[in-house]
């Protein structure tokens, strides 16, 4: 998209033939719209048409550094929209925003901006833009290309830190949506499970783009799905990984056990529980949740009164120490990791370990028990989650 001598914005996706484009290119001169310098229009047979600045010209925005993957789903998902009816804008550079999103839409009186991210990006500058579009009234949908999808095994993506930027979250459900320009798909990541840092419980949909619509994209539905097992087996290999590391002996957490005359392999099974909100922690449940019986929970016998704010304090107390690490999910919009210390919480008492007194109060109900082998331990995580499985699944899908 460029602007014309006359300031007409001219876009190369609304279908005009070469031989149109070759005679306008002959009589017309063209210029970014955001640096104002002028660009040449590209009608090659091997590129996707585009618009390039001279050799001499610079831009912020470097159209001429744009990859034909990037410039090809963002054409394709333009020309799916315009198809549905949708009025899209290619490119359009906002002035107020100061912000150029690859395409503009509204849809039911709510005006929104596709970002289709092909290459990583500074976490700043993405949340930076994504709250610009918020504070203008205009919910970002960051479209994830496919390629930066790693799938570890069924129903086990690696997300690192840079594709947890996407993580959305519709109704209470959490999804990634991703694109592949090359095959036509719309992908959804339904549900955000995380096991380690990276590692993530999710259920991937692949649909075609041409069998999908606009409420696959801004509304998808998402469903539970069973993931007890996966969770269980993901977890005795982060157990086995932490263990098997060269540099287990430097590190904090095993550290903190063994003064604490605690085995990794004998951890009570309701020490690394899923809940809702677990993605906006970074360190594993596994880890953050052995910190909280560390510092409240294992200082009191059944009966005992215990404030919430104790436990918020223990919380802060680690994250203050770098003991635990949080992430920032811009595209998630309201929320943070104190919701997800508040649903461990809540959990605990469905389970029977805890009983709400009031906002600020919970008492202790039972103490919370370790196995006294390894195989006693397996017993008593299979006889957990055996009873418990709908109460934690339910905690996990809200």
């Amino acid at each position: 998209m460029a602007n014309k001598l006359n300031g007409e914005v001219f876009s190369l996706a609304n279908g005009v033939t070469k031989e149109e484009l070759e005679k306008v290119r002959s009589r017309e001169k063209f210029f970014c719209p955001e640096c104002g310098d002028e660009v040449i229009m590209k009608l090659g047979n091997k590129k996707i048409w585009h618009f390039s600045h001279t050799a001499s010209g610079s831009c912020q925005y470097e159209y001429d550094r744009e990859s034909e993957y990037h410039l090809s789903g963002k054409l394709k998902l333009y020309d799916w929209l315009k198809k549905q009816g949708i009025p899209a804008e290619l490119e359009k550079f906002d002035q107020q925003m100061r912000q150029k999103p690859d395409i503009a839409f509204d849809w039911n009186g709510q005006k929104y901006a596709i970002e289709f991210q092909c290459s990583v990006i500074p976490a700043d500058i993405f949340d930076k833009r994504t709250k610009t579009y918020y504070a203008h009234g205009v919910i970002p949908i960051w479209i994830a290309a496919e390629n930066l999808i790693k799938r570890k095994s069924h129903m086990v993506v690696s997300v690192n830190q840079f594709l947890y930027l996407y993580l959305r979250k519709h109704h209470q459900a959490w999804n990634i949506p991703a694109f592949c320009p090359i095959s036509g798909q719309l992908i959804n990541l339904f549900g955000s499970i995380p096991i380690s840092t990276r590692k993530t419980i999710t259920k991937l949909e692949v649909k075609s783009l041409r069998n999908s619509s606009i409420e696959d994209l801004l509304n998808p539905k998402s469903k539970p799905f069973p993931f007890i097992k996966i969770w269980q087996t993901e977890n005795q290999k982060l157990k086995s990984r932490y263990l098997m590391n060269p540099g287990a002996w430097q590190n904090r957490f095993l550290k903190e056990l063994y003064r604490n005359r605690l085995s990794l392999l004998t951890l009570s099974p309701v020490l690394g529980l899923p809940v809702h909100s677990s993605p906006y922690i970074e360190t594993p449940s596994l880890i953050w949740q052995t910190y909280l019986y560390l510092d409240v929970f294992r200082h009191h016998k059944a009966g005992d009164f215990i404030h919430y704010a104790k436990i918020k304090t223990a919380f802060a107390d680690r994250i203050n120490i770098g003991d635990i690490k949080l992430r920032i999910l811009p595209a998630a919009g309201q929320g943070d990791a104190w919701v997800a210390l508040a649903e461990y919480v809540f959990l605990l008492t469905r389970i029977g370990y805890l009983e709400k007194i009031d906002t600020r109060t919970v008492k202790m109900l039972k103490v919370i028990q370790f196995p006294s082998s390894i195989n006693s331990q397996m017993e008593a995580e299979a006889d957990f989650f055996a009873e418990y499985e709908n109460k934690i699944v339910q905690s996990v899908f809200q």
